[in-house]
């Protein structure tokens, strides 16, 4: 079981490292309009490509944390979000009706895990199974939905060496929905299928 965590941690640094292509970006107006990068690998088979989702990092000491979900997973990740949006949606039309100015929820049957990697110091450090929870909060009377780690992130290679997490946040619906929007395979396909195809002309 060690073995195989550390060929996957030497397979996910090549691809942090060398392999990875920026796809995307999305924005926070909570984190003041910051951009973070959505970048792509594609690996040796058909149909396999890992998702790379740049967060803000919780922890000072922590400069970039990337969360890393393969094709499968971004599936069930966009899952997840679609149903944390109904739920932030219907959350703040009924804190506005009922005049509610306090909430700091979890929503429990949200749930999501994948690996987490974090470069501490000029190293990436990694956690294969870091379990998400997804939060409503009510932040000066405007609905946050906030996804973060449900426990610290601990290496895989170094059990002292941890770090406090990320968080996403997204403070409107529309926010929520640019983000899930730019989490399409589909698009991952398309990208790397027209950077083939431009190889192939100089065989």
């Amino acid at each position: 079981m060690k073995k195989g965590m550390i060929v996957l941690a030497m397979v996910l640094v090549a691809n942090l490292g060398f392999c990875q292509e920026k796809i995307g970006s999305y924005s926070s107006s909570y984190f003041e309009g910051k951009e973070y990068e959505i970048a792509a690998s594609k690996g040796e088979k058909e149909g396999d490509y890992t998702f790379y989702i740049d967060a803000y990092s919780s922890d000072s000491s922590i400069k970039k944390i990337t969360l890393s979900i393969d094709a499968d997973g971004i599936v069930a990740f966009r899952e997840s979000l679609t149903q944390a949006k109904a739920k932030y949606v219907s959350w703040s039309k009924t804190a506005k009706e009922n005049n509610v100015s306090t909430l700091d929820k979890t929503m429990k049957d949200v749930k999501f895990k994948s690996s987490v990697a974090y470069l501490y110091g000029s190293k990436w450090q990694f956690d294969f199974s870091v379990n998400y929870i997804f939060r409503a909060k009510l932040i000066d009377n405007q609905m946050h939905l906030i996804i973060q780690n449900k426990r610290e992130l601990v290496s895989s290679s170094n059990q002292f060496i941890k770090s406090d997490g990320f968080l996403l946040v997204f403070e409107s619906e529309q926010e929520i929905n640019d983000f899930i929007s730019k989490l399409d395979i589909q698009e991952v396909i398309t990208h790397f299928n027209k950077k083939n195809s431009k190889e192939d002309l100089f065989q």
